[in-house]
């Protein structure tokens, strides 16, 4: 039995000091999966690894963060060194960025800089820790200033990248300037987001601003109370098609004495075709890498931007072929009553998903379209009213007890507006303008 425990000891005490280095070897590996992914995952930054020095305690890189300008393809760079630490299941990378040529940044953060910590695990999950320090910075010759509470944010990545769970807050913002001040109170994001197929995620994300206020020079004090997005999406169980639901909602406007609120807007995508999705998503990156490169072989870039819009446009045509909904509700309160509108956009699927050409969309497409506004708020606001008069004279809006309401639809290219129809008008086409008593 001793023996066995001796053994079993030894074991342990071999796997304990082959640890850390089985851990480094991880680590190297995960970096250079995941500085693959997040270079092909976006088009404004690209990580570049200059070295990498694996020991068994630790281990030291270094490289390049390019900010890349995605129009031109002008890349901004700043070195960056990372101390690594390997443990028994997990290790520690600190980044150093060096802004020692950058002027702008040693004003900005004289004695504390802005730290980078990730922590990877032998299992492939990964934690980012970005901690901004507190600013506070004068511009001498400008009077400008800049004052910002220290600031955090956490990024989770899980499922060999393909699960990310992001964390931000910003408690405070001030920013001064000769004629006008800027004043914003805890921004927070909370987001979750999957990998559902090629370049597109899933998830849900929280965002919310307790106040933003702007004050100019002669002019009332603009403020914005309680901002608050919410966004979801998912497909169905089959992951073949998506939708996606946004809100944002304010609690309040105010300027100077005035105060309207609360406001609210609805965004719903709905039937959406996820290989068109992802074609349409790899089409925009194959049309942005082309303008990039349009200074290279100005002949060859053309024709790359050619056969990319073309994708683009099958990718939409393909998208619209599978049908989709789109829709959009606004409600806006004022002392008046409330101003409410309605925006509805659907495609029907095409039998045996044959594509519709994008220039013939206009005879397939089926809408809805709804305004309410309150007649006293015209009454109040002079230049308002007289941007609606011209509306009321054409029938576009009309007279409904205490409000000018819309109501409009469109079907078989014809639209229905008010009770009266009417020819869709077609570009290139003269005519179709006049109602159907």
């Amino acid at each position: 039995m001793k023996k066995v425990w001796i053994i079993a000891g030894g074991v342990v005490v071999v796997a304990a000091v082959a640890a850390p280095w089985a851990v480094g070897k991880l680590t190297e590996q995960h970096w250079q999966s995941a500085t693959e992914q997040f270079n092909a995952a976006q088009p404004y930054f690209v990580m570049e690894t200059e070295a990498y020095e694996r020991g068994y305690l630790g281990s030291e890189a270094r490289g390049q963060l390019f900010a890349v300008d995605p129009d031109t393809g002008e890349r901004y760079p700043v070195g960056w060194t990372g101390d690594i630490t390997h443990g028994v299941t997990s290790s520690t990378i600190d980044f150093d960025f060096d802004f020692a040529d950058d002027a702008g940044m040693e004003a900005v953060f004289p004695d504390q800089k802005p730290t980078v910590t990730v922590t990877t695990s032998a299992w492939g999950s990964s934690l980012v820790e970005l901690n901004v320090p507190a600013i506070d910075y004068t511009d001498d010759s400008s009077g400008e200033s800049l004052n910002v509470s220290a600031s955090y944010a956490t990024l989770d990545v899980s499922d060999d990248g393909e699960t990310l769970d992001t964390k931000m807050q910003l408690p405070g913002l001030v920013l001064r300037a000769p004629d006008v001040r800027l004043s914003m109170e805890n921004l927070n994001l909370d987001q979750h987001a999957s990998l559902l197929t090629g370049k597109l995620w899933t998830g849900d994300a929280t965002v919310t601003l307790d106040k933003v206020s702007v004050v100019s020079r002669d002019e009332p004090e603009l403020i914005l109370e309680s901002l608050k997005m919410v966004s979801d999406s998912s497909a169905d169980s089959a992951g073949e098609q998506f939708g996606v639901s946004t809100t944002l909602t304010l609690d309040s406007v105010g300027y100077g004495d005035e105060s309207q609120g609360p406001h609210s807007l609805e965004f719903n995508l709905d039937g959406v075709s996820v290989a068109a999705w992802n074609d349409l998503l790899e089409a925009v990156s194959q049309l942005q890498a082309t303008n990039a490169d349009a200074g290279n072989d100005p002949q060859q870039a053309f024709e790359q931007q050619m056969q990319a819009t073309m994708a683009l446009t099958g990718s939409v045509e393909s998208m619209m072929a599978d049908g989709l909904t789109a829709a959009a509700d606004l409600d806006l309160g004022s002392a008046e009553g409330p101003v409410t509108g309605r925006l509805l956009i659907s495609h029907p699927e095409q039998e045996g998903g044959e594509p519709v050409p994008l220039m013939m969309i206009a005879q397939t497409i089926e809408g809805e379209m709804s305004v309410k506004l309150p007649k006293a708020l015209a009454d109040r606001y002079p230049e308002l009213g007289e941007e609606l008069m011209p509306l009321l004279i054409q029938g576009v809006l009309v007279e409904e007890g205490d409000f000018y309401v819309m109501d409009a639809t469109l079907e078989n290219m014809m639209i229905n507006l008010n009770g009266n129809e009417m020819p869709l008008p077609v570009p290139g086409m003269g005519g179709g303008l006049s109602p159907q008593m």
